[in-house]
Formats: structure tokens, sequence, C-alpha cells
């Protein structure tokens, strides 16, 4: 048995096949549940390929309609490989110039780059995480989950250390598996009822999957994680952002499917307890090709309605490092039926 794996330096990565392993997500769907989701129209270009590559878009929505994006870009071209930047927008089309917001710690756990990242608001700090590694000779692989937090949401912003904030990072989910596995990141935060979901790729030799931890909200909830395990199983999948749907009562994740290939799509995941997610749709319509690392918006604590079509944003293109990031629309049609039930 063996992979075949193409790899850059960042925590970006690209699995072609994965053998004897078998997803535990599921295609049926339930009478009661029926969605349908497609992107409105072609979108705009935010970043283009010739500026650098930028990719997985955190979007956080406002209620006056404006929006704060974080995303990943490249770092220094030598020992930091990527660094997080950000744009706010007022309308979700005219977006300021870029500022770099997160770079790595020198000499510490995070020491080779910051990318991925989710971002979330409570209590007055809005909190960025995202996935890094100290393994230069692995060369993006062996990586954790790690925070950081900001009164501002363009920094600056001070680090999860272990037991506070400020100093040499730690991770708040760390990987302990095989050092040539790619490890654990990209993470995506919703609070429900005063607890944290915080939902995270996780690749080892055997194959990969979308798993959650859970926290208790409050000054150090870092410390109080307690890792659930896998909510979906991934083949071609990439990382999954999600939300909560307050009117359906529904955790809803959405992925790129057939990541950083022809024929790439945005695929709808619906859990009805945050742990389990089963798929419901996907749609190609107005999706590029060699489509990755999609983000939605979502407000401050990670809930979004779904009566009006969403920002969603990715990177795309088919040479490594050469991507343009779009920003579209998705609209997501609620066509469920619901049973009579007589008194």
């Amino acid at each position: 048995m063996g992979k075949d794996t193409t790899l850059s330096t960042g925590s970006l990565f690209h699995i072609k096949t994965l053998f004897d392993y078998t997803p535990i997500v599921k295609t049926l769907q339930s009478e009661e549940l029926k969605f349908a989701i497609k992107a409105e129209d072609e979108g705009q270009i935010v970043s283009y390929a010739s500026r650098g590559y930028r990719y997985g878009p955190s979007i956080m929505q406002h209620e006056d309609g404006s929006y704060d994006a974080w995303f990943s870009s490249p770092g220094n071209n030598s020992t930091q490989w990527d660094w997080i930047r950000y744009r706010h927008s007022d309308d979700g089309v005219n977006w300021s110039k870029e500022q770099i917001v997160l770079k790595p710690t020198s000499g510490s756990k995070d020491r080779c780059s910051v990318c991925d990242p989710g971002v979330f608001y409570y209590d007055g700090y809005y909190y960025l995480g995202y996935t890094s590694t100290d393994d230069y000779v692995r060369d993006g692989y062996n990586n954790s989950a790690f925070v950081a937090r900001s009164v501002n949401p363009d920094g600056p912003f001070e680090k999860w250390n272990g037991e506070g904030w400020g100093g040499k990072p730690e991770p708040i989910i760390k990987y302990d598996g095989d050092p040539d596995g790619w490890g654990i990141g990209e993470p995506s935060f919703v609070i429900v009822e005063d607890k944290l979901y915080i939902y995270y790729t996780h690749f080892d030799l055997t194959g990969g999957y979308t798993g959650v931890a859970v926290a208790q909200l409050g000054e150090n909830w870092p410390a109080s994680i307690e890792n659930k395990g896998m909510v979906m199983g991934r083949t071609t999948q990439d990382s999954m952002d999600v939300f909560y749907e307050d009117e359906l009562e529904l955790f809803m994740g959405f992925s790129i499917e057939n990541k950083m290939s022809e024929g790439s799509r945005v695929a709808l995941y619906v859990s009805k307890n945050g742990m389990l997610f089963e798929k419901y749709d996907d749609s190609d319509t107005y999706i590029e090709d060699y489509a990755h690392s999609m983000g939605i918006a979502k407000d401050e604590q990670g809930h979004q309605s779904i009566e009006d079509p969403l920002l969603f944003g990715y990177a795309y293109g088919k040479g490594w490092g050469r991507w343009n990031m779009k920003f579209q629309y998705l609209s997501i049609s609620n066509l469920s039926t619901y049973k009579v039930v007589s008194k």
C-alpha cells in the first residue's frame, strides 16, 4: 500500500488518493430535511495570483452589513512560510487595503508558519485560530492547532501559552501521531449555548477526517478543551467551515470537494447535534476548477441565517501557489418536507 501526496511549504496540502479508507460521511438524506445549494454568479476576484497566493478566508459578517476577513498569505520566503492578513469591507464588494496581523513567533512551537485562520468574537476579544508547526524538516507536516486573541480585528494579537495569553504559544489541539502525517489544523469555531465547538482537520498516514473539540467559554477557555474526535470522514473533501442556523437548529458545514482538481464543487453537510455530519447537496455551478480552502460568512459567534445568499470565498488555480482568491454568494434553498401529525 502507498499514497500519492503533493505538498508545498505551509500547512496546505493535497492528498490525491486515500487507500483502504472508508469515510463515515453518508449521502442519504432524511425525509424531513432537504437542501439545495449553488453559487449565485461568477463572483469577484479579491486577490490575484500575480500578487502572491491568498487562501483560506475566515469571513465575519456584522449586523450592519459590514465584513471582516482574515486569510493566509506568503511569509518572508525563508524561515516563515505563511502569514495571516486582514481586510475590511462595508458592503462585501469594496475591500480595504491588506494588513499583516499575525506572524510566527521565532524559537517557538509556531515558528514555521501561521495559516488557515478561523475567527470568532466573544466577551471583548477576537479569537483567531490557526495552523502551525515547528518542524522545518518535514516541510509542512506535523501540524497542530493554535489560537491568539485581540481586542481589535487587526491586532495586535497575543497567543495562548498553555496557561494564559501572551508569550510563546502552545497548541490548543496537539497532533501526537506519526510526525510524517499532516497533523491537525484548519480550525472553525461555533458557539452554541455557551459551549464552543472547534472543528478541525486531522490527517495522519492512515487517512483523514474532520474532528471536533468542545470548550466551556471563559477567560482561559483553551484550558477546558475536550477533544471529541471524528464528525465526518474525508476523501476528496477539503477543510470544513461550520455555522449554526438558529431557526432550523442545525449545524451546517461547507467544504470544497474535488479540491485542487478539475470539477471542484461546493458541498453542504448538516448535523443536528454538531457531532455527526451528513452530506445533503453539492454544486459546481460557477465554481472554479482547482478550488480549495473555502470559508463562509457567519456572525461573531459562528451563527448564520440561510434566508438570503451568503458570502463565501476560496482560492483556485492549477499551479501550486499560483492562486487567485474569489468571493461569491451562495444560496441555500430549504426544500424540507414535514410529516402531518394528527392529534
